[in-house]
């Protein structure tokens, strides 16, 4: 804060405001672009306190060192008790991310098989990396001799070699 104190020592529904630059802070009060000064850490909270769902626990956190700020906003339409309940329902959803190149390479063999005619674009959009990394992929399993691409670039697809 400007005038070197932290706003975890202080009651966030009675900062005293000290502005950088009271011109400024002037004009911005004339044109009705700044209400009340010192009010905004006491309107997140209020604005929080109104929702429906609020609790104590979900209470906005203000932090701050000598040099940052911090702000923590709780999310009020979080309530724990689906945890886990998704669990399996997005599975294969991040498995690029999580898949080694061998294992990545695997998956592509696999996917291949299913559909020659998939694209590098496609295999990206599927395990999660990027075209130029499924591109490498690609050119390492036709210089193992593991996949072959027949005919044109358009109307072309991929043949395994087994």
């Amino acid at each position: 804060m400007y005038d070197g104190t932290f706003v975890q020592d202080v009651d966030p529904y009675n900062v005293c405001s000290v502005r950088r630059n009271p011109v400024i802070a002037d004009v911005f009060s004339r044109m009705n672009l700044m209400e009340r000064r010192g009010s905004g850490l006491r309107k997140i909270i209020e604005s929080y306190e109104f929702e429906e769902k609020y609790k104590e626990k979900l209470k906005p956190e203000f932090r701050s060192t000598e040099v940052s700020f911090h702000t923590n906003l709780m999310n009020l339409n979080y309530d724990g008790q689906n945890d886990g309940q998704n669990d399996g329902q997005n599975d294969g959803q991040n498995d690029g991310q999580k898949l080694q190149p061998e294992q990545r390479r695997t998956e592509i063999i696999r996917v291949i098989e299913a559909n020659p005619k998939a694209t590098a674009l496609e295999l990206s959009k599927l395990l999660l990396v990027s075209k130029s990394t499924i591109e490498r992929d690609l050119a390492k399993l036709r210089d193992e001799g593991h996949i072959e691409y027949e005919g044109s670039a358009k109307t072309g697809e991929w043949k395994l070699n087994k």
